[in-house]
């Protein structure tokens, strides 16, 4: 492996996330500890259409988590199997609403549901956490934690956040001479007044 290649390789591999531009992908479906919800009412970015409690029937979820239902559609999350698979369901009250009365229309639902992610309450939409000071243990652990297998591809790498940065920087110093000379126009309108 030549020089320029371990150089290349450590600039673009992926190390952390970086808030700036972090587009929450990673946190659909996210269970959030029982209580959370209420301490931080006051930050919800997102309407709630129902909940589920996935620590009430697994003894490895000391916290009793949640998953809420931020989607619009009428088909929600019920829980997970076994094999961690989604099972949706439709609410009775929702079917009786809808007037579905076969099985085609519940399939179009479905298909549906495809098309929405279930965001974190708190995700707003431009993909900042609005709790992320006071974030829960899961969501710190996401993909700084050696032992999770949980990957994030959104994660930037050296090479990503310098360009940020550097870019960052220009901006600023554009909107800084924009500034500069918007003031300058200003005094110079003012002593040709006087």
């Amino acid at each position: 492996m030549s020089y320029y290649t371990k150089v290349r390789t450590y600039l673009n591999s992926p190390v952390k996330c970086f808030i700036p531009k972090c587009n929450a992908r990673c946190c659909v479906d996210a269970p959030l500890p029982e209580g959370f919800l209420d301490q931080h009412k006051g930050r919800i970015q997102r309407r709630i259409y129902g909940a589920v409690n996935i620590g009430q029937n697994d003894p490895r979820d000391t916290f009793n988590s949640i998953i809420y239902n931020t989607t619009p559609s009428p088909v929600q999350l019920m829980g997970f199997d076994q094999n961690g698979n989604k099972m949706l369901g439709i609410p009775k009250e929702v079917i009786k609403e809808l007037n579905i009365k076969s099985m085609e229309q519940i399939q179009e639902l479905l298909n549906d549901y495809g098309r929405y992610k279930n965001y974190c309450p708190f995700i707003t939409t431009y993909g900042k956490c609005s709790v992320y000071n006071h974030r829960p243990i899961i969501c710190r652990e996401f993909g700084s934690s050696p032992l999770k297998i949980d990957y994030c591809p959104q994660k930037s790498s050296r090479l990503d956040i310098i360009k940020f940065c550097v870019k960052e920087f220009f901006n600023f110093k554009k909107n800084f001479k924009a500034m500069g000379h918007a003031l300058k126009m200003k005094f110079a309108k003012n002593n040709t007044d006087t």
